[in-house]
């Protein structure tokens, strides 16, 4: 599996770093750094059912040849504990950073590398360290509305398990990342991205993390902001168990699959 694998990703990479067919470049035009913040509110089913607050952060600064992005989160609020009696503090958190480096001038190919934090004691982990390195290939570089490319890598995840032994708590992923994005209009866009993970020792261990988004804009500053997120593990955390009195039962079990999460809130782009 693991050969297989590492040929595939030799073969894609020689593919991003073979020469184009001629044709006109058209270099971008040096843009400066955005920043957008988002004041939002959240529901979620799954593990936690969930009314809290969230405070978003959006970084990106394009250069010729390469792309810098950063992200955080921070949700606080009070869930139910697995949908039962038991209400708790949420306090959810998550920092990532990414740097995409293109190939050539005409921005098709790029290498990507990005690592990242976070923490949900819902999903069975206080702390979750991750890091990917990878290529990927643009379909639409020349087109401004329009924003379709794939990514293929590999992601090493290493968790601070809630129920200390209770799985692996680190594992290596092969990584595919699709990303899609559509100006419907100028005040309009709606867009998709997608990490799909799969354990290299473990063919049936696998998770899924998307996000798809549909932003509104009202002013050139001011936007209005839906998201839906869908966090999928196969093969789940494991949790203390909570009893029909809200009280751990001393039991420990599998947290729920999949968490649904539904954000809506108010961004300032500047």
């Amino acid at each position: 599996m693991h050969v297989k694998f590492l040929f595939f990703i030799i073969i894609f990479t020689t593919t991003l770093f073979s020469k184009d067919e001629p044709e006109l470049i058209v270099k971008p035009k040096p843009q400066p750094l955005q920043l957008q913040t988002t004041l939002g509110f959240t529901l979620t089913a799954g593990n936690s059912d969930t009314r809290i607050l969230t405070f978003d952060t959006n970084v990106k600064k394009p250069f010729e040849r390469f792309t810098w992005y950063a992200k955080s989160n921070l949700a606080y609020g009070t869930s139910r504990y697995g949908n039962g009696p038991r209400i708790e503090t949420t306090n959810n958190w998550s920092i990532s950073t990414r740097l995409d480096w293109f190939t050539s001038d005409k921005r098709r190919g790029y290498l990507f590398i990005s690592g990242g934090l976070s923490g949900n004691k819902f999903r069975g982990y206080w702390s979750r360290r991750n890091a990917q390195l990878g290529a990927g290939y643009n379909f639409f570089h020349n087109v401004d509305t329009l924003k379709l490319s794939i990514g293929l890598g590999v992601d090493y995840s290493k968790d601070n398990l809630v129920v200390k032994g209770s799985s692996d708590d680190e594992i290596f992923f092969a990584i595919l990342k699709p990303e899609f994005e559509i100006f419907l209009n100028k005040n309009v866009k709606l867009g998709t991205n997608s990490n799909f993970f799969i354990d290299f020792q473990e063919l049936k261990n696998y998770r899924i993390n998307s996000q798809t988004y549909l932003s509104l804009k009202v002013t050139t500053r001011l936007a209005i902001n839906l998201n839906f997120n869908l966090n999928y593990d196969n093969k789940p955390r494991i949790v203390p168990e909570i009893g029909d009195n809200g009280k751990p039962t001393g039991k420990f079990i599998p947290a729920k699959p999949a968490d649904k999460i539904f954000n809506t809130g108010i961004s300032i782009t500047v």
